[in-house]
Parts: C-alpha cells; sequence; structure tokens
C-alpha cells in the first residue's frame, strides 16, 4: 500500500499556470526568440546609414552624387520599413529573406559605383553585411551571401586597380581573401548558434514533458492517497466503531469487542505510519541516505515478496539525498510490479567525486524495445528521474535485458561543501 511520489509535491499547477500566461503573451519562445534576432537584423541597417551618407559628402563633387543620395534615400527608407515591420511581428519566408539581402547588395554595388568604383568607402559595407546575417541563425545563408559579397568585392577593386591602395590585382586578393576568412569566421559563429537555439528547443521541450509528468504524478498520488486511507485506515476505523457499538449494546462482550477495536486501531496506526513514510522518510533526515535505502528495501521487499540483500558502505549525509533516495525507492517500485524477482541488491557507495546507489534484481528483465514503447505512451516514471538526475550533473543507467534481470545505476558528483539534500 505504497504511495509513491515521483514529482514535486507542490505549486506544480502554479508553474503550469504561469508557463501558460508567458506563452500565451508571448507566443513561442524560441519563435520569440527568433523574431527578435530577426527584428535586430532589421534595425542594423538604420546605423549603416550614417557611414554611407559620410561616404557620399566626402566622395567630392561629381556629375551622380544627386543620384547617390536619391538612391541612399530610398534605401533608408527601406530600411525604415523592413525595421518597422520586424518590430510589428511581421513574420517572411526564406525567399523574401534573400531577396532583402540581393536588394541590399545592388544598393550597396549601386552606392560604390556612384561615390567612386572600387576607392569608395562604401566598399567596406560588404564586410558587414556577412556580420548582419550571423543573427539569422542559417549558416547555409551566411556562406552564400558571404561569399556573392566577396565575389562582388573583387570584382568592384578589379574594375579599376588603380584606385586600389597597393594598385596591383594581389591586393585586391588580398582584400578578398580576408573578406571570405571573415565569412568563414560568421558561418561558423552562425552554425553554433543555430545549435544552441536547438539545444534550448529541446531543453524545453523536456521540461515541458517534465512539469507534464510532475502535474500527472501530484494527480496520481493524491488519488492514491485517497484510495489508501479509504480502503485502509477508513475502513479499519469503521470496523473499530462497530465493535465499540456492539459493547455498547451488549456489555457481556466488551472485552472481546474492546480487543478486536484496539487491534483495528493498531492497525490503523501502522498504516498511517506507512503512508507518512511514503511521503516524507524522516529516517533520511535523522539518520541519512543507508539507513533509508535499507527501510525502503524492507518494505519493497514485503509487497514483492523477495529477499534484499545490502551493501551500504556511506553511514553518513550526502548530498542531494533526496534525489538519490526517490530515484532508488522508483526502481524498487518496478522491481515490486514488474520484475518478479526473488532476489534484489541495493548498493550504495562512494566512486571518487560520485555517490552511486545502485539496484539490481534477478527478475524477468525488460525488453528495450518494449520500454521505448512504454515511454512514448507516458510511461516515464524512470524516464522523469533520469532527467531529474542528469540535470543535477549526475548519470542515470539501465541496464538489462529480457529474462537475465535488470541493474539500475544512480550517479551523483558530491559537491564540496556537501549537504543533506537536494
Amino acid at each position: 500500500m505504497g504511495v509513491h511520489p515521483c514529482g514535486p509535491p507542490c505549486g506544480v499547477r502554479a508553474l503550469l499556470s504561469r508557463r501558460r500566461v508567458a506563452d500565451t503573451r508571448g507566443g513561442d519562445r524560441t519563435g520569440g526568440a527568433d523574431q527578435q534576432l530577426r527584428c535586430y537584423a532589421a534595425w542594423l541597417r538604420i546605423p549603416l546609414l550614417v557611414p554611407l551618407t559620410i561616404a557620399g559628402l566626402t566622395a567630392g563633387p561629381r556629375d551622380d552624387s544627386a543620384t547617390f543620395f536619391v538612391l541612399l534615400a530610398g534605401y533608408a527608407a527601406w530600411s525604415a520599413v523592413l525595421a518597422l515591420e520586424a518590430h510589428l511581428g511581421s513574420r517572411g519566408g526564406l525567399r523574401r529573406a534573400l531577396g532583402i539581402l540581393l536588394v541590399d547588395l545592388a544598393v550597396l554595388g549601386g552606392l560604390a559605383a556612384l561615390s567612386g568604383g572600387s576607392a569608395s568607402p562604401v566598399r567596406f559595407a560588404y564586410f558587414l553585411l556577412p556580420m548582419a546575417t550571423v543573427l539569422w541563425q542559417r549558416p547555409g545563408i551566411t556562406a552564400a551571401v558571404g561569399g556573392l559579397c566577396a565575389v562582388v568585392y573583387v570584382l568592384l577593386l578589379l574594375s579599376d586597380p588603380l584606385s586600389v591602395p597597393g594598385g596591383t590585382d594581389l591586393h585586391a586578393g588580398l582584400q578578398g581573401a580576408y573578406l571570405l576568412w571573415l565569412v568563414a569566421v560568421c558561418t561558423m559563429i552562425g552554425r553554433l548558434l543555430a545549435r544552441r537555439a536547438e539545444r534550448v528547443r529541446q531543453l524545453l521541450t523536456t521540461r515541458d514533458a517534465l512539469l507534464g509528468d510532475a502535474l500527472a504524478a501530484e494527480e496520481r498520488e493524491r488519488a492514491e492517497l485517497a484510495d489508501a486511507l479509504h480502503d485502509g485506515a477508513v475502513q479499519t476505523l469503521l470496523t473499530a466503531c462497530q465493535d465499540m457499538e456492539e459493547a455498547a449494546d451488549a456489555p457481556e462482550t466488551w472485552p472481546a469487542a474492546l480487543d478486536r477495536a484496539e487491534a483495528s486501531v493498531r492497525a490503523t496506526v501502522a498504516e498511517l505510519r506507512e503512508v507518512v513514510l511514503d511521503l516524507h522518510p524522516q529516517i533520511l533526515v535523522a539518520i541519512g541516505l543507508g539507513a533509508a535505502l535499507r527501510q525502503a528495501g524492507e518494505r519493497a521487499a514485503q509487497r514483492g515478496g523477495f529477499t534484499v540483500d545490502y551493501d551500504l558502505s556511506v553511514p553518513e549525509h550526502v548530498p542531494r539525498e533526496q534525489l538519490l533516495y526517490s530515484a532508488a525507492r522508483e526502481a524498487l517500485t518496478n522491481v515490486v510490479r514488474h520484475a518478479r524477482a526473488r532476489r534484489v541488491r541495493i548498493g550504495l557507495r562512494h566512486d571518487g567525486d560520485d555517490t552511486v546507489v545502485t539496484v539490481c534484481d534477478d527478475g524477468v528483465g525488460f525488453d528495450p524495445a518494449v520500454l521505448a514503447v512504454r515511454v512514448a505512451q507516458g510511461h516515464i516514471g524512470l524516464a522523469s528521474h533520469r532527467v531529474r538526475v542528469e540535470s543535477a550533473g549526475g548519470t542515470f543507467i539501465v541496464n538489462g535485458s529480457k529474462g537475465d534481470g535488470v541493474r539500475v545505476e544512480i550517479r551523483l558528483p558530491r559537491t564540496r561543501e556537501g549537504g543533506r539534500s537536494a
């Protein structure tokens, strides 16, 4: 009659409620971050207008100066529209993004041609455009745009090599090589950012699954507690009441009735003590993890009908012992429910800087393919403990095969300062 907690006991509803409110207000969290990066990339065109304007003013009087500033004014208005759309949350596809980049390249080429050609300071904007595309977190686009910028830049220099410092094709090629190196670095940064974003998405998905599992666990624990109290303690107390009523109606039956009532009350106390121990093992706080594992093993042996051997070589308190205890107890619960084991071994030891708990049985084992299906169907008791252990920097390993029993190893690092629980 165990009540087996496997998730946060309180506050889960409030946490899920806050998460849903945040998702409603801000939409998908990773999508919101991507949109913010696109917004930044769009707004970066605005400060670029300053050096472009200075380049036009320092180019000297030219016949096409008016055309330069008309084109620059049109580019400024176009940049402002793009920034406003990005700020308002407008979403565009890949084709639209590539079209915008092609417009950028064409405008920069036109401004360079109108302000001195290969000698124009506008040409340095080709070094900035690949850097701006890094914010898109699309390394393929960064590489393509950067390569195109390098080609256009070198062609621009070769159109009038004498105006380039150094005055040779070699210098134009060297500048193009520097631009390609910058493109390669931007592409690698974009790839790293994309991987980080994907990892964040995976972590958020796992977090949502754990929150859902925690809520389901809370509901399941309450249902199990209600069933345990109703089918056990409540029924036993009702029997005691009937015995007391019988004694009141027939005084000659007092001794036997009182004996039965006393036995019922004692049984109720024992059952309630079991419930309390399941909800919070005081022995874990009072004595330590080793004693708590021994007590959990004895109670599991009573329910499962198997023999338990102990190898508990760590008598003192250890860090994060509540996490270790709950994971080991989940493993014991699985042994009781599914293993049909005759012998179980519980171990606790230090291994270097780690605390290691093991639960081994000689039962029927499991089929890894079936286990994966059960996890996909939502039976994620051990899986949720694995995520919690790994989130604390540890490892949770389940080894076994059909007919050969199961070995569960929970390993957590010990902190320098130590502690009693986590």
